[in-house]
């Protein structure tokens, strides 16, 4: 049912949460082959792409997203995939990038499943960095343009990334799509094992 939301609004939603910029540049090499996993229509692969990074990945389970995506950036790696699992072998990405992809999963056990994807992508020494949208107490809720979002406590997002080890974690303050203030862990972590 999330799919069909996302397809529904894909040309009428402006995502806004920000990854990281600095801390990524200083930790993630620019030859890095990087994930976004979640990409929607390709915002946060843009960024990476301005940044000077060029080996680029985007993967959404929304077909009206990738659509939009490579309508508005031709030029980077955009596709398609309802699946969980994607289809690249273990260890191919050196970095893995989830911006708001968690808070637009009300499921923990999805969200469970999808970390558990993430960590089987990722090479060994490889960067996870993670961004969500979190609020003191648990909360699921229909978004503006009728979408269900979760926002979870800063503390319930870290034990979802307890396989990997935390390198920065880190709540900053920024604003929903609607302009609300809003608060969003930044987290960085590398897999060890």
């Amino acid at each position: 049912m999330q799919i069909k939301a996302w397809n529904s609004v894909a040309s009428k939603v402006n995502f806004n949460l920000e990854i990281n910029t600095s801390e990524f540049k200083r930790i993630v090499p620019r030859d890095t082959v990087i994930l976004d996993y979640g990409c929607g229509y390709g915002r946060t692969c843009e960024t990476l792409n301005s940044m000077g990074y060029s080996n680029i990945v985007g993967v959404d389970s929304s077909s009206e997203m990738i659509k939009r995506g490579n309508s508005e950036y031709p030029h980077l790696s955009l596709s398609q995939s309802s699946e969980l699992e994607i289809k690249y072998p273990d260890g191919h990405f050196g970095a893995i990038v989830l911006c708001a992809l968690l808070t637009c999963c009300p499921d923990h056990q999805a969200k469970i499943n999808i970390l558990a994807e993430i960590y089987r992508l990722l090479k060994h020494g490889g960067i996870l960095h993670m961004v969500e949208f979190c609020s003191e107490e648990e909360k699921t809720f229909k978004s503006d343009f009728g979408v269900s979002m979760n926002h979870q406590p800063p503390n319930e997002l870290r034990a979802l990334v307890n396989k990997f080890m935390e390198l920065k974690f880190e709540i900053v303050q920024t604003q929903t799509m609607t302009g609300k203030s809003a608060t969003a862990v930044s987290y960085f972590g590398q897999k060890t094992t």
